[in-house]
C-alpha cells in the first residue's frame, strides 16, 4: 500500500462516517425487523409477548399484560450484547520490525531491537520515516457468558403487570380472596398471580478479520489505520413455561380453567384442544457480515533514549459499521493514550488510555411500539495493557500482556431470585399455597465493571521482514460479554 493509497483510505473513512442510514427499531407491533439488534426482542415473534395477530399467547382479552416486563427484561440484554460486540479488541498496529537511520549507509535499515514487539500491547518506538507496515489478523469469539451468567441458561421471569380497578370485563373480578396480593398488586384480580418462567440460550459467534497499515510520516510520528471485517452469527432460543397460579372461571376463553396459555395455532407442540398449552419453545436466528468500525491512530514518540521510550497518541474510532447488525458501535470514539516501553531482550511495555464515546442506537430506547428510538450514550472506558515481549532467538519472540478495560455507566446483569404470589386452589382463592422462589435476572442500568484478559502469544520471523503471529486471549474475570478463549492468527510485512 503506497502512501497516497493509505491517505486515500483515511479520507474515505471520514466521508463514510457522515453517511449513516436511517435508524431502525424493533416495534413489536406485528412488523418484523431483520436486523440482529431485534433478534432477542423478536424471539417470541414480531409482537413479542404482546397482543395482535401471530402473538404466542392465546387472545383472551388480556394477553398483552406480560409485554412491559418482557421489554424491561430483554432490552438491556440486547444493549449489553451490542455495546460489547461492537468494540472487540484488535491486535496492535505497532510494527514488528522498525527502522532506524544509519548515517554510514545514509538510509533507514531494520533496527537491532532484540524483540519483534508486542501483540495486543504497544511500544513507544515508531516504524521509521517513509516506512510502511502492513498486517492482517483473524480472531474468533465464541461468547459463552455475560456478566458471569451462562449464556446457554439465562433465566428470566415475566411477571403479570398490575391491574388496578375498575374492572370492566365480565370475567375480571376483584378476586374475593386477596391473600398475598400486596404492594402494587393489592386489590388486583387473581390472574395477576400467573407468571411466565423462561430459560434462554443466546448463541453468539463472531469472526473478525482485520487489515492494518502503519506509515511513518516522520522518524517520530506514525499514522495507522485498522479496518475490521466481521461475520456475526446469532441464534436465540427461549424455553417458556406459563405457571398458572390462579383458577379461571368457566369460559371458552379459558380452556381448562387457565387464564393464560399459549395459542396452539401459533405455538408448535401444543396438546390437543381443551388442554391448556403451558409450554413453548421459541427461537430465531440471523447473521450479518460487513465492515466494522475503522480505527485511525496517530502516535508520536516524545522521548527516545538508548533503550527507554515514551510516546503519546490518539485513536479515533469511526462508526463505519452497521450498529443495528452488531457490526459497529454507531458512535465516534476518541481514545488518547500514552505508552512507555524499554528495548531489551526482555522488553516491558505499558499503555494507558481513556476512551470517550458518543451516542448510539445500541444504548438507546428502541424496543416497543411507543419507544422513542433515541440514541443513548455509549459507556466511556479506561483501557490499559501491561506486559512484556521476550526474544527467544533472532527469529522468535514470546509476548505476554494483561489487557484490561473498565467500562463506566453500562447496564449489568445480576441474579435477582423471584418469589411468586402464591397459588390459589379455586377462583375465590379460598386456600393459597405460599409462593416459591425461582431463578431470575435483573439489570443494574448504570454500573461499572472490569474486563480483564491475559494475552499469550508468539511472533515468528521466517524471513527478514515477514512476521507470523499466533496468540490467545484468556478470560480472567466475569465482567461483560465474554469468550473463555479467543484465538488470533496474523501475518505482517514491513517495507
Amino acid at each position: 500500500m503506497s502512501r497516497k493509497l493509505l491517505l486515500g483510505v483515511l479520507a474515505l473513512i471520514f466521508v463514510s462516517a457522515g453517511s449513516a442510514s436511517a435508524q431502525g427499531i424493533c416495534p413489536l407491533n406485528g412488523t418484523s425487523n431483520n436486523k440482529l439488534i431485534c433478534l432477542i426482542p423478536q424471539v417470541y415473534g414480531p409482537v413479542g409477548l404482546g397482543s395482535g395477530t401471530g402473538a404466542p399467547l392465546l387472545a383472551d382479552g388480556h394477553e398483552a399484560h406480560f409485554e412491559n416486563d418482557f421489554v424491561t427484561q430483554f432490552a438491556p440484554i440486547t444493549e449489553a450484547v451490542g455495546i460489547q460486540v461492537s468494540q472487540l479488541p484488535i491486535a496492535s498496529p505497532s510494527a514488528g520490525i522498525t527502522f532506524s537511520y544509519d548515517p554510514a549507509l545514509k538510509t533507514f535499515t531494520p533496527s537491532t531491537d532484540e524483540s519483534l514487539g508486542p501483540i495486543l500491547g504497544e511500544r513507544a518506538g515508531t516504524i521509521g520515516r517513509n516506512k510502511l507496515y502492513e498486517a492482517f489478523s483473524f480472531q474468533y469469539f465464541d461468547f459463552n457468558t455475560i456478566d458471569g451468567q451462562n449464556m446457554s441458561r439465562l433465566p428470566a421471569i415475566f411477571q403479570h403487570q398490575p391491574f388496578p380497578p375498575p374492572f370492566s370485563s365480565n370475567f375480571i373480578t376483584s378476586c374475593p380472596n386477596q391473600t398475598g396480593l400486596t404492594g402494587v398488586f393489592q386489590n388486583n384480580p387473581c390472574f395477576v398471580r400467573d407468571f411466565i418462567q423462561t430459560t434462554n440460550n443466546i448463541d453468539l459467534k463472531v469472526q473478525q478479520y482485520t487489515i492494518y497499515a502503519t506509515y511513518g510520516l516522520t522518524s517520530h510520528l506514525d499514522l495507522s489505520v485498522a479496518v475490521p471485517f466481521l461475520d456475526v452469527q446469532m441464534r436465540v432460543t427461549s424455553n417458556a413455561t406459563i405457571v398458572p397460579n390462579a383458577v379461571a372461571p368457566t369460559s371458552p376463553n379459558f380452556p381448562g380453567g387457565v387464564f393464560h396459555q399459549f395459542d396452539p395455532a401459533v405455538v408448535p407442540g401444543c396438546p390437543p384442544p381443551g388442554t391448556p398449552c403451558l409450554n413453548g419453545t421459541f427461537s430465531d436466528s440471523g447473521n450479518a457480515s460487513g465492515i466494522g468500525d475503522i480505527v485511525v491512530r496517530a502516535k508520536y514518540e516524545l522521548y527516545k533514549g538508548e533503550r527507554l521510550g515514551f510516546a503519546q497518541g490518539v485513536d479515533v474510532r469511526v462508526p463505519t459499521g452497521d450498529a443495528k447488525n452488531f457490526l459497529g458501535s454507531g458512535a465516534v470514539g476518541v481514545k488518547p493514550f500514552a505508552v512507555i516501553s524499554y528495548s531489551a531482550r526482555i522488553a516491558p511495555h505499558a499503555e494507558f488510555g481513556y476512551e470517550v464515546n458518543g451516542k448510539s442506537v445500541l444504548a438507546g430506547n428502541f424496543v416497543g411500539a411507543t419507544a422513542p428510538n433515541n440514541d443513548g450514550a455509549l459507556p466511556n472506558r479506561i483501557v490499559y495493557t501491561i506486559g512484556a515481549d521476550a526474544s527467544i532467538n533472532n527469529h522468535l519472540t514470546a509476548a505476554f500482556d494483561i489487557y484490561g478495560q473498565r467500562l463506566l455507566g453500562v447496564p449489568r446483569l445480576v441474579s435477582a431470585p423471584f418469589t411468586d404470589l402464591g397459588k390459589c386452589n379455586d377462583g375465590n382463592c379460598d386456600v393459597l399455597t405460599p409462593g416459591t422462589t425461582h431463578a431470575n435476572l435483573t439489570v443494574i442500568p448504570n454500573a461499572s465493571y472490569n474486563i480483564t484478559n491475559a494475552s499469550v502469544g508468539l511472533k515468528w520471523r521466517p524471513v527478514s521482514r515477514l512476521v507470523l503471529t499466533g496468540n490467545v486471549l484468556i478470560k480472567l474475570d466475569d465482567g461483560g460479554l465474554r469468550a473463555t478463549i479467543v484465538p488470533l492468527g496474523g501475518v505482517s510485512y514491513s517495507f
